[in-house]
This record gives C-alpha cells, structure tokens and sequence, in this order.
C-alpha cells in the first residue's frame, strides 16, 4: 500500500532545522504495519498533498512566501508510487499550506495571504489556470497570531459546498460552487464561528454531513457542531490537552475513524495523540485518553484505509510512527517506526 509523505525542506522552511528531501513515496504493509521508504521527489517545502479521485495524480504545493514563487504541482503517479510531472501553475499569495479537490478544481489554501486559489483541472489530470482568488479580510485579538486572515485548510462538504478553515478569523468559512461561472460563492448562514482568539486550524465532518469538528489551534480544543436546518449551531467544546500539562500547545491535525465512533487529535506542545469517542445518538465527545507520539511535533498523521492503524509524521525527531487501532475502544499501541527526515503530512493513494 502506497502513502506519500510532505516535508519541509531548508529552503525558508517555516521550522527550523529543516533536513527534507522533498516528497517521500514509501509503502506501507498493512498485515504487519511496517514501513518502507522506497523513493523522493525533490521539491521545496512540499508541506501538503492531494491525489486525484482516480488515483493517477499527486498534487503538491510548495509551501514559500511569494517572493520565492511558489508552485502547485501535477505529478503522474507511475509504478512503485514513481512520480513525474505533469505540469505546474503559480501560487497568488504567502505560504500555501493546504490543497484538496472540489467540483473538478484544485483548491489551494494561502496562509501567510489569506486567500484561496481554485485551478481547473484538466483532462490530463494537469491544471488549468488559476480561474479565482478568494481573499478573506479581517483579524482576530491576538495581535501576533491572528494580526490577518490565515486560511489553514479547505474542506469539501456536500455536493457543492467548501469550508476554507480561517485562523486569523476564528471561523470555518462555508462557499458554494456556482454552477454557471464555476466561482465560490460565500454562503455565511452555514459559517463555523469558534472562540475569539482560540485559532481555527483543521475540521472534519461526520459522513452524514450533520456534524461538524473545528480543531482550534491556538486553544486545543475541539469545536462540536451539529447542523439545523439551514446553519449549524455549537453543540460542545472540548479540549484535547493532558490534564495538568501547562506549558506550549499547538493543536495539528484532526481525523475521525472510518467507523464513525472515534476521533483523534495531535498537540505539538504535548506530542501527544489525543482519543476520544464520539456518540452521534447523544451527540458528545467523551474523552478516551491521551498517546505519546514516541516523537517531537506531531504535525500531522492519518489512518490507513483499512482502519487498524494510525501513523504519525513527528516533524522535528524526523520519524513516522505507526500505532495499531484497537477496533473497539479506540485505544492505539506503538507498532513500528520508520525514519523520514522533516515529515509534516500523510496522504495514502
């Protein structure tokens, strides 16, 4: 099983001691859990990536302030994982950080700019021109973090909807593709409004698309919505530190199990994992417990597609961590471990 890795390299890399070699391709045995590092692709600071629906394209985005010309990417994905460019288009703004596919386009999240770009994709599976920039305006009260819009994630919902997740903003922004121009239209009645000054960063969405989770970066906590009609109304906050821990957070990345019963979370303060269960009857997120990552500044990880295992990018003890699920409580156990230098995202193809 193919899974590719993002990383930071040394080229005005947001970290420091960045050592990426651009993406990693490695392959992944799901009966045993180990991994296997088979081969790079050279580019700079490739932080997030996105496959194709078919599964025969990558699409990456070099993650750079605009003075270094960033680009998002088209890469054909051949025997082994081997990837070879298809094309490549400009990014309009400061350090793309997220990409995903939404009605036939390519969406890219600035977050230096705080905008998003949309590029069509074309029957190749390369990308057109960019066809609309979507800049959001506004700041928040924390005057370092949140001193502008900060577009963190974009996330498709419904047939034709988005959410382009805003840290400056405290919201989870919510469009629709207008079906004649093919442009994102605002749609504020479905907006995700966290708390002043907690950092919108990531969410997920049951698969019923009636609930909502906002992972807020700067106040780890997760933000639990459940949709009513029209718009979404909170439902629950929670957060997803350890108990009595006090110093440095930065909540990462937010993923729910296939099985709809468990969501999990990783801090980067804490380097920990964070399980909980979710019971969609009751509507509440009950908190399962906390998992050492076994590295430093769990920045992102995913679960591989047959749901028995969770692997962890620790961007700064340059490793991949894989923890195995048990399938009914939701609890993880270290399995192995491989190392990759600067890992900062997993996407399976």
């Amino acid at each position: 099983m193919i899974f590719y890795t993002g990383s930071y390299t040394n080229e005005m890399s947001p970290v420091p001691k960045a050592l990426g070699q651009g993406i990693a391709c490695l392959d992944f045995n799901s009966k045993n859990g180990r991994v296997e590092l088979l081969h790079f692709t050279a580019l700079r600071n490739p932080s997030y990536l996105k496959t194709s629906n078919d599964r025969n394209y990558l699409y990456a985005v070099e993650e750079l302030p605009e003075s270094q010309n960033p680009q998002v990417f088209c890469f054909r994905i051949g025997a082994k994982g081997k990837l070879s460019l298809v094309n490549t288009q400009v990014c309009r703004g400061d350090y793309p950080c997220h990409l995903t596919i939404a009605q036939n386009q390519l969406i890219v999240a600035n977050y230096g700019s705080g905008n998003a770009l949309s590029f069509p994709l074309l029957k190749d599976g390369g990308l057109g021109s960019c066809h609309q920039l979507i800049q959001h305006q506004g700041n928040g009260p924390d005057k370092i973090r949140q001193q502008g819009s900060h577009i963190h994630m974009v996330y498709p919902f419904g047939n034709d909807h988005m959410y382009l997740v805003d840290l400056g903003l405290d919201t989870a922004k919510a469009y629709q593709l207008n079906k004649k121009n093919k442009k994102w239209q605002p749609v504020s009645a479905l907006n995700l409004r966290i708390e002043l000054g907690a950092g919108a960063r990531h969410m997920v969405m049951s698969s019923s698309g009636i609930f909502a989770f906002v992972l807020s970066e700067m106040s780890s906590e997760i933000f639990v919505f459940e949709k009513q009609k029209e718009s979404f109304r909170q439902l629950q906050k929670i957060s997803f530190l350890p108990k009595n821990y006090k110093e440095e957070s930065g909540g990462a990345a937010i993923r729910l199990h296939p099985n709809g019963r468990f969501l999990y979370t990783s801090n980067r303060g804490s380097n920990t994992l964070c399980i909980f269960k979710w019971d969609e009857t009751m509507k509440t997120l009950s908190l399962l417990g906390h998992q050492s990552t076994a590295g430093k500044t769990p920045r992102d990880f995913n679960i591989d597609p047959t749901g028995n295992r969770l692997l962890v990018a620790n961007q700064d003890s340059n490793t991949l961590v894989v923890f195995k699920i048990d399938q009914e409580s939701g609890l993880l156990s270290k399995d192995s471990h491989c190392s990759v230098q600067t890992p900062v995202s997993i996407y399976w193809n």
